[in-house]
């Protein structure tokens, strides 16, 4: 792998990383949310948060895999 593809590998797993994060950290305040009675508004408003952030992470699911199999590709070239 030449270095520009490790430069490159870096700072994709640095932005999944952060990313990760992020995704922690919306579902800490939701979880804070879900510890008072909730009022419809709410529930909508958790609910589309939620879709979102499974969407999102299936998005980084599919970058991973893509990532690994072209790795994988790339090591038996």
């Amino acid at each position: 792998m030449t270095s520009q593809a490790v430069t490159a590998v870096i700072a994709t797993r640095g932005i999944l990383f952060e990313l990760i994060e992020r995704v922690e950290n919306i579902f800490r305040r939701l979880e804070v949310y879900t510890e008072v009675p909730p009022t419809v508004g709410m529930t909508d408003a958790i609910m589309i948060v939620s879709v979102e952030i499974l969407r999102i992470l299936a998005i980084v699911t599919k970058e991973i895999e893509q990532s690994r199999a072209s790795e994988s590709v790339s090591r038996y070239r």
